[in-house]
Formats: C-alpha cells, sequence, structure tokens
C-alpha cells in the first residue's frame, strides 16, 4: 500500500516537474536584407582602387542575392549563436571621364559567425546576452574595366579572399509595454589587427509576436569593414533594410 501511494505522488508531480524543468530554447530568423554598399576595392598591384557605391534605394536593382540567417540556442543562461550572411552586389562607376575609361564591379561575400552567448539579463520576457566568437569571411571581387586607353582597356580583374576575426557582441530583445510589440538589436566589433584591421557590425529591429512561436520584423544593418592583405584592399561599408521572419522553440 505504501509503494501504490509513493507511485500516485510521483505521477501527479511528474508533470509539475517536467514543466518547471529547465529546457533548451532555440530560435531561427531567416532576412532579407536590401543593402547598399559603399567603399574602395583594389586586387591587384598596379591597378586604381575602384569605388563601388550603391544607395539604399539602388539596392533592389543592383543587388542579386542578398539575406541572412540567425540562430540561437540556449540551456539555462549558455547558448550558441549562428549568423550566416550572403551577398552579391554589383555597380558600375566611371573611373576617368575623359578617356571614357569605367568599371563594373561585382563583390560576392559569405559572412560565417558562431559564437558562445551567456545570458546577462532577463526579467518580464526582456533579455540581453553577450557572446565571443569568430567570423569569418569570404569576399570574391571582379572588376570589369571598360573603355579608355591603356593595359586597363578591356581588362578584367578577379581576386578571391578569405580570412578570420575575433568577434565581441551585445544584443538583446524586450516587449513594448503589455503588447506583442518588441524591439530587438545588437552590436559587434572585431579584427582587432588580427585579420582585418577593424569591424563593426550594428542591426535594430521592431517586430510583432503573432503567437508564442511565431513573429515578423522589420529592422536596419549596418557594418563596416576596413582589409587590407598586400595589394587586396576591402574598405566598405554596407547598409540597408531587414525584413524577418522568426521562429522560437
Amino acid at each position: 500500500m505504501k509503494s501504490y501511494r509513493i507511485f500516485l505522488t510521483l505521477l501527479v508531480m511528474l508533470p509539475l516537474a517536467v514543466q518547471s524543468a529547465p529546457r533548451l530554447e532555440s530560435r531561427l530568423t531567416p532576412y532579407l536584407w536590401f543593402a547598399g554598399v559603399e567603399g574602395n576595392v583594389s586586387s591587384r598591384p598596379g591597378a586604381p582602387t575602384v569605388p563601388i557605391d550603391i544607395s539604399a534605394s539602388d539596392a533592389l536593382e543592383d543587388n542579386e542575392a542578398s539575406y541572412m540567417v540567425l540562430f540561437e540556442t540556449k540551456y539555462l543562461r549558455h547558448g550558441v549563436l549562428l549568423d550566416l550572411l550572403y551577398t552579391d552586389t554589383r555597380s558600375s562607376e566611371d573611373l576617368i571621364t575623359a578617356v571614357g575609361l569605367n568599371v563594373k564591379s561585382i563583390s560576392k561575400n559569405k559572412i560565417y559567425s558562431a559564437a558562445y552567448l551567456y545570458e546577462l539579463f532577463q526579467r518580464d520576457r526582456a533579455v540581453i546576452d553577450v557572446y565571443g566568437g569568430v567570423r569569418y569571411w569570404k569576399v570574391d571581387t571582379e572588376l570589369r574595366f571598360r573603355g579608355g586607353l591603356g593595359i586597363l582597356a578591356g581588362e578584367r580583374i578577379r581576386s578571391a579572399e578569405s580570412w578570420y576575426d575575433p568577434l565581441l557582441g551585445i544584443k538583446g530583445r524586450s516587449p513594448l509595454g503589455g503588447s506583442n510589440f518588441y524591439a530587438s538589436g545588437g552590436l559587434a566589433v572585431g579584427g582587432f589587427g588580427v585579420s582585418s584591421e577593424h569591424f563593426y557590425d550594428v542591426s535594430i529591429n521592431a517586430g510583432y509576436q503573432w503567437t508564442q512561436g511565431f513573429g515578423t520584423s522589420i529592422g536596419y544593418r549596418v557594418y563596416d569593414l576596413d582589409y587590407e592583405d598586400g595589394s587586396f584592399l576591402y574598405d566598405v561599408e554596407q547598409k540597408g533594410w531587414l525584413l524577418g521572419l522568426s521562429w522560437a522553440f
């Protein structure tokens, strides 16, 4: 009889124990990024530094593809953050108008970040996390010179570079009052002269949580990168509007 009572007590308390037990919390957020880009690129000794200037308003026309995916998973206060970003931007610029020399630049970027995540603060559905990790860059540039005179006329120069940078960041998310609207954002910095001279990455979003697991958001993201290795120079700022979906599970 005693063992029977113990069994019934455990049976009643089991759902409560499961409900209150810590569990793995994850969030997946894919975005479309309508990003312009501005800066300077050089990829061969003797070749001029080529300006790139695509405004955010021209991003729909000049971007072949631009998207990103954020994923985070957390158990108690510890977790992992993944940030995957791909852009393909193209622009045409006049270099020497007197001789009609212009250049078409094609820049394809793959940016992958992985970081350890630590929950610094949580209260009333508001949360602040800090993180540290590594960012991988792969930049594939192609310069097509047209018109003009001399050795650059009709020249096509292609260069691909890849490198790793250390990464530090902070991010947060908070509901707006008692509504289903929320604000989120983050700041990351890195490079520190290890590979890149420096970079920073800032984003801010406003969203609506339709259900406990599904939300939508609109925002803005900008990153600035200064990288130079021998004859290769990639000093650019890329920025634009975001449209995202979010699944929490």
